[in-house]
């Protein structure tokens, strides 16, 4: 039997957030996950890379569109007014097209669980739950009232609460057990109840939530945490085993990630930098949040890495002239590329990047005005407040930029073509349609 359009079989896509290239090498050369290596031996599997900013919303959300983030026009998990308010952009903040609404104006029939940036979820025919940014399970989680009702009937749920493993790391694992086990329940069933879809996709967030919290368990496979690590990952290989059991031979499977993973040596705090070199001003007062910042301030930082100069055209505290603004942003950069850790002489900053050599498209103008990618190890920050420009976190991984992934069947060559997560989305979007 054939799906999907013409002489197209349906597409299969699993999204595992924030799962690098080298982790699933290392996870297929030491047996952990006999399924991906039967998958990676039969299609191809290889490194792709991220977005900048290397965020899971950025991610996706050019998955979603196959655009630049300057043409869909969000660059992060927050954001900043004109007035310095703090503000989390969602699904209606995207401008461009998504691979859903696409699908659904040519016909075609698919499910989408959980991925990030589809909240509020377009109210659409198709089989839509949002992910992560979604504050619950309920109607405007999902593309109509049928979605919620078998949702339900399988426990499913959105995302755990990260914040768990600060407090309990024990709780943490029982958490992500629980949710991970219910979306693949929930996936699993879909596939077998449901041989018609032209692309399924599930996302899971779970991957990332595991390695920011426990990637030093990788190191290891007795005891502790390396032994959860390991247990985790064999348990999801058992998912895929499942899936390609589903499915037999009628699909075309797919897997991706949208970033990379490395070990966090250490948090680095670059509004505090910014101060420090007289760039930036605030009141020591973080409830006020960038409220606190005081007039005659230049620039200032958003996670991941951006730093945005303060134009008098583009804030309304901004005090820097168009005249200024170019003398001033070369040398913010060229000062970043010279932070070092004070006690092992590393560099900070891999690389210092103007926005126009980053983005193009009709959004440019909100975009940061400096992005910055860092070694590996040191991930930016962006508090206001006292405190060190090194800091210690709870977490022990971080994105990276390089060493995403993507697996894709034998049938599935245009897509092997895909260079970063951007490219994966635009390829699949032509193949199904």
């Amino acid at each position: 039997m054939i799906f999907g359009f013409g002489k197209s079989k349906r597409v299969i896509g699993i999204g595992l957030d924030g799962f690098p290239y080298s982790l699933a090498e290392q996870m297929i050369d030491e047996d952990v996950m006999p399924n991906l290596r039967r998958l990676a031996v039969q299609g191809e599997m290889k490194r792709i890379k991220s977005v900048f900013p290397t965020v899971s919303g950025v991610a996706w959300s050019s998955f979603l569109t196959g655009r630049n983030p300057a043409e869909f026009g969000v660059f992060g998990f927050v954001e900043l007014t004109r007035d310095l308010e703090l503000t989390i952009p969602n699904y209606t903040d995207l401008k461009c097209e998504t691979l859903w609404e696409r699908l659904d104006d040519a016909g075609k029939r698919f499910a989408a669980l959980s991925v990030p940036m589809t909240y509020p979820a377009p109210k659409l025919n198709g089989f839509l739950v949002s992910g992560f940014l979604a504050p619950e399970l309920d109607e405007r989680a999902v593309s109509n009232p049928d979605v919620l009702n078998t949702l339900r009937e399988h426990s499913y749920e959105i995302d755990i609460d990260p914040g768990v493993a600060v407090e309990s790391p024990e709780q943490f694992k029982e958490d992500l057990d629980r949710v991970s086990k219910a979306r693949q329940e929930t996936a699993l069933a879909l596939l077998e109840e449901d041989e018609e879809w032209d692309l399924f996709f599930l996302h899971v967030m779970d991957t990332d939530r595991l390695n920011h919290f426990l990637w030093k368990g990788r190191r290891g496979t007795e005891g502790g945490e390396d032994g959860y690590f390991w247990d985790f990952y064999s348990r999801l290989d058992g998912f895929l085993g499942r899936v390609i059991q589903a499915v037999g031979g009628e699909s075309e499977i797919l897997i991706c990630s949208d970033h990379g993973f490395c070990e966090l040596k250490w948090e680095v705090q670059l509004n505090r930098w910014l101060k420090n070199q007289g760039y930036l001003d605030y009141e020591n007062a973080p409830a006020q949040g960038y409220k606190a910042i005081k007039p005659g301030s230049r620039a200032v930082s958003l996670v991941p890495g951006r730093i945005h100069i303060l134009r008098e055209d583009r804030w309304d505290a901004g005090c820097v002239s168009d005249k200024e603004y170019g003398p001033l942003r070369k040398e913010i950069m060229d000062k970043l590329r010279g932070i070092r850790h004070p006690e092992s002489g590393e560099v900070v900053c891999r690389q210092v990047m103007k926005k126009e050599e980053v983005f193009s498209g009709p959004h440019a103008d909100a975009a940061p005005d400096i992005i910055v990618d860092p070694c590996d190890g040191y991930d930016l920050k962006a508090r206001l407040g006292a405190g060190h420009l090194f800091e210690k976190g709870p977490r022990s991984g971080m994105h990276t930029y390089e060493d995403a992934m993507l697996l894709t069947g034998s049938g599935l060559r245009a897509i092997q073509k895909a260079q970063n997560i951007t490219d994966v989305g635009r390829l699949i979007a032509k193949r199904v349609l």
